[in-house]
Parts: C-alpha cells; structure tokens; sequence
C-alpha cells in the first residue's frame, strides 16, 4: 500500500497557463510537485510576484491553478484508490488484516464505538473543587484564590511601572536623537535606536511573561493540591491533619510567606521610617510651640 502511495506521490506536473497582453500571446510554465503542501492562493500570489505578470490576468489565473491542483489530486487519489483494490485482489494485502484496520480506526474515531477516556487530573479537580465551593470550606477557598489574585495584581502592577520606566527614558534617548537628525546624525542611527528600544521592550516584556507564568503554574499547582488535601481530610474526618484544625489566617500567612518570603523584614523598614518621620514632625512641632 505504501508503494502504490509513494508512487502517485511526490510527482511532478507542469502547470501551463496562456494569456495575451495586447497582440502579443504568452505562455505561463510552473513545475508543481504533487500532493501540493503550499495554500493554493499563496502560491497564486507567488507566481503573480515572481513572473510580474499584469494584474488584469489575476483572478482568471488563480481559477486555473485551483483547477489545476484540484484535477490532478483527484486523479491520483484515483490512481491510488484502484491501486489498492488491486493490491488486495492479487493478494499483496490480507483482506483480513485489512478490515481489522478499519474496525480499529472506526473505533478510535467514532464517538459510539469510542472507549471512555478516563477522567484527566483536571477533571477529577473540577469534581472535588465543585464539593468544596458548596461546603462550609466555600468561604476559605474563596479568601485563599483573591490572596492569589492580590499578589499576582502586584506583580503585573510592577511590571507595568517597569514597562513604563522603560518607554520614558527611551522616549527621552530618542527625542535628543531626533535634535541631533540632520546634523550629526542620519537615518540609519535613528533606525538603530529604535531597533534597540523594540529589542529592549521585547526582552523586558518576556521577562515579566515568563515569571507571571512560572508564579501563575506555582499557585494553580499549590492551590489544587491544597484542594485535593483539604478534601481528603474532610472525607477522613479521623485523619490526623484535621486534629490540628488550620484557620485561615494561617493559610494566609503560609501563602504570604510563600509569595513574598522577605516581608517581615520589609515591614520592619516601613516601621523604621514611620518612627523616624514621627520623630521629625514631634521635632518640628516642639520648636513650632517654642517660637
């Protein structure tokens, strides 16, 4: 069967095309390597641009071509079809070996005669997260999925003051380029630079893509085990992690901790500061009363 294939297959047939310009007839040849891979209104395109052929010969020749391709796939898709009849009527191909084929692949396609898939990990979290949503255990998967929400929110807040930065100082940087146009510079540095400021967004911006969607994988994959867990134990009640019940303030606090690992000492610098500027305006309003 593979060699009656290979034999209509991979042939080439030469398109002819005439048309007249004028008094003047012309005679269009391309060589096509059959079964054609390439969309037949790109290679129509190709062929108006390669030959600069006129405009007005456009639409007829792209009904040809179709015509063309369309007539010649239809004939060796007969040529196969009776080379395959042939090969099973002179006993190349077991008939019976040939119908388990197609019993197989008409299982696998057709829906009523298809196995059941079983049901994906996605699934099965949908099912328990269903479970969840209409327990009491609603309310901490709701204030645990906007923790999510918050520190992602952050993140895309960061990278847009980023972006932002970004586009200022380049804006800058090309303004004083565009002063110096005509004088010491040409039009080819200001090309440069702007090949330089795209090729620096476009790092900058997969930067940020790649960490929302490694911070994005991360929290789907905790937050779906934590789900399965918690449903688990509820299932269980005698399971030993429900004789330690969690709050959600401590959810909270391992998420946060999880997410931002440094805020504590973050916040004992905002403390910092807050107590310094107390200081100051107790300073100021002392020598303010003394005045």
């Amino acid at each position: 069967m593979k060699k009656n294939r290979e034999r209509f297959c991979n042939r080439e047939r030469e398109f002819v095309y005439k048309f007249k310009v004028g008094s003047q007839c012309f005679e269009l040849r391309v060589p096509l390597k059959f079964p054609v891979q390439e969309n037949a209104s790109h290679l129509h395109g190709r062929l108006m641009l390669l030959h600069n052929l006129p405009c007005f010969i456009e639409k007829d020749l792209k009904e040809a071509l179709s015509q063309f391709i369309e007539e010649e796939s239809l004939r060796d898709y007969d040529r196969e079809a009776e080379a395959a009849l042939e090969a099973v009527k002179s006993g190349e191909v077991h008939l019976h070996h040939l119908a388990s084929t197609w019993a197989k692949a008409y299982a696998e396609t057709t829906l009523e005669h298809a196995r059941p898939e079983e049901p994906s990990w996605d699934e099965d979290f949908a099912d328990v997260y269903h479970d969840l949503i209409h327990s009491p255990a609603s309310e901490t998967l709701l204030n645990l999925e906007h923790n999510y929400f918050v520190s992602i929110s952050e993140l895309i807040g960061e990278r847009d003051v980023e972006l932002k930065k970004l586009r200022e100082r380049q804006g800058i940087e090309m303004e004083k380029v565009m002063q110096e146009l005509g004088k010491s510079l040409t039009d080819q540095d200001v090309n440069t630079l702007a090949a330089q400021h795209f090729e620096s967004q476009q790092d900058l911006e997969n930067k940020w893509s790649n960490e929302l969607k490694q911070s994005t994988a991360i929290q789907k994959q905790e937050y779906q085990e934590w789900v399965i867990k918690l449903h688990q134990d509820l299932k269980n009640p005698n399971n030993s992690s429900l004789r330690k019940p969690v709050d959600f303030a401590t959810v909270c606090q391992e998420c946060t901790d999880f997410h931002f690992p440094r805020i504590e000492e973050q916040l004992e610098v905002v403390q910092q500061v807050v107590l310094y500027a107390r200081t100051q305006r107790r300073s100021k309003l002392k020598e303010s009363h003394g005045q």
